[in-house]
């Protein structure tokens, strides 16, 4: 009691208006918390909806962002002194402290809101609206750690940054080698050439210029088959052949004899049936070897040409002697082989 002899002492008056003092103070405290609460959420949102004029400087955004971070630090202190309680100095209880830093941290705070209410005033809002698609649903998440997506996006953003430094490397390097085979530019390609599939005058006008070539040799073009050509070739009065092309390339012969037809009992060209005769049996074997040795799909009309060229060299097959033996027969058989190049004639035990 602050009292002597029932009057009431200068001391005692002093502590009961501190008193009174403070208690109106702390009433006022949940009012001013909620009131700074509301500006600082105000003023924190803000600045994301704000523009500089044009002609302004982005200073003036900066500085207003700088102001609120402060703002915001002074009233968790302030909460933070209300719920701990002021820190004395030497360890010495003081009366009326609680009361002189709640009032010291809120004027602090009363001057930072009105330096901000200044600055903002300056701002103008951005007429157009910022569109934040779906990462402006990221705030709404209550739980990072049942969906941690910012800490994925964060190492995705890490990421793509490393992504973009090693691809500005790399580029400086391929575009210091770029005389090398690691050049941007792709090499060009010659067109790949379909000798399967080509116009049917083209291989009428190679077969009819072949026929023109040979006086003793007749060629026949048939296609009983569709696009395919079917040639039907009589070489004198020695042999018969039936040569099937596919596209303008040879894809398989037949030879007989001159005696033979070359077609079977419905009046249709007959492809497959050998000859009965051991002779042409084996220049059959060989006219096939020659067509693979001429096919080439590069120079599809060189290969024809050559072909027919090497199966006109057998219109003397029964009058020419063996260019390594000089005998006209070798077990019964007279030479059936003609050397690509030359087309000198072998048996098939003489040839080279």
């Amino acid at each position: 009691m602050c009292e002597e002899k029932g009057k009431p002492s200068i001391q005692y008056t002093r502590c009961r208006y501190e008193e009174r003092r403070a208690k109106a103070a702390f009433k006022c405290v949940p009012v001013l918390v909620f009131t700074v609460a509301r500006n600082v959420l105000k003023f924190s949102r803000a600045p994301s909806r704000m523009a500089a004029p044009e002609g302004s400087s982005v200073e003036v955004l900066t500085v207003s962002l700088n102001t609120l971070r402060s703002l915001r630090s002074t009233v968790t202190q302030f909460l933070k002194t209300l719920a701990e309680g002021p820190k004395y100095e030497n360890n010495q209880d003081g009366e009326g402290d609680l009361l002189e830093v709640t009032t010291k941290a809120m004027g602090e705070i009363r001057n930072k809101l009105r330096e901000l209410e200044t600055q903002m005033a300056g701002l103008t809002p951005s007429s157009v609206p910022v569109n934040l698609g779906n990462t402006g649903l990221l705030s709404l998440d209550p739980s990072p750690d049942k969906l941690p997506q910012y800490y994925q996006l964060l190492d995705c953003y890490t990421y793509m940054e490393k992504v973009h430094s090693y691809s500005t490397t790399l580029h400086s390097v391929l575009s210091a080698n770029n005389l090398k085979r690691s050049a941007l530019s792709a090499k060009r390609r010659r067109p790949i050439q379909l000798n399967h599939n080509v116009p049917q005058q083209q291989v009428d006008m190679l077969i009819q210029g072949i026929n023109q070539m040979f006086q003793d040799m007749n060629l026949t073009l048939s296609r009983p088959f569709g696009n395919n050509a079917v040639v039907q070739v009589a070489l004198g009065r020695v042999l018969k052949a039936v040569v099937t092309f596919k596209g303008i390339l040879i894809e398989w012969v037949v030879v007989r004899a001159h005696n033979e037809s070359l077609l079977d009992e419905d009046g249709k060209v007959d492809l497959y049936t050998p000859s009965q005769y051991k002779v042409f049996q084996k220049v059959t074997d060989n006219a096939n070897a020659a067509m693979l040795n001429f096919c080439s799909p590069g120079f599809s009309d060189l290969s024809v040409r050559s072909f027919f060229t090497w199966l006109h060299s057998f219109v003397s097959l029964f009058t020419d002697v063996c260019k390594k033996c000089n005998y006209h027969l070798h077990n019964h058989m007279p030479p059936t082989w003609r050397e690509f190049r030359t087309l000198d004639p072998f048996h098939e035990e003489c040839k080279p």
